[in-house]
């Protein structure tokens, strides 16, 4: 008698084998599905910081004669395909009591005590920024922040 492997042993040692490569090749879709979301949320947050500096400077350089700076929305930006958009809400200023920019932001100005001149001129911004590519949104993300221009 031969000592051999049978048709039924080969068949399934290549199912064994078979089954096992599909569990690996699951794995790494899942792996890649991951480091592509962490990719996008990195650049989303990324984006958001940006959109915060760049609606300060917007304040900064924005004339209060014609009344404060409600919101702001810096460029798109695209990069390999999706784009990120960012829309800036100043929601609330704290000025001094006695500032003339009291005066010009009557609807999003708040008096604060003269005594805290280092808070004068902060404001909170609710920023919103959205990662799409065409018309299906990948990431979201919304912060509430306190800033000094």
């Amino acid at each position: 008698m031969r000592r051999a492997l049978g048709i039924w042993q080969a068949i399934m040692m290549i199912l064994l084998v078979s089954g096992m490569m599909m569990i690996v090749l699951k794995y790494a879709a899942i792996s890649s599905q991951h480091v592509a979301n962490t990719y996008i949320t990195e650049q989303s947050e990324l984006f958001l910081n940006s959109a915060v500096e760049q609606t300060l400077l917007a304040i900064a350089f924005h004339d209060r004669n014609s009344g404060c700076l409600s919101n702001f929305s810096p460029p798109d930006v695209t990069i390999r395909g999706i784009t990120y958009h960012a829309d800036v809400v100043i929601t609330r200023y704290y000025l001094q009591q006695h500032s003339h920019d009291l005066a010009l932001c009557p609807t999003l100005g708040y008096a604060i005590k003269p005594s805290s001149a280092l808070s004068h001129g902060m404001a909170i911004l609710e920023v919103s920024v959205r990662a799409s590519r065409g018309a299906r949104v990948l990431r979201k993300l919304l912060r509430r922040t306190l800033q000094q221009p």
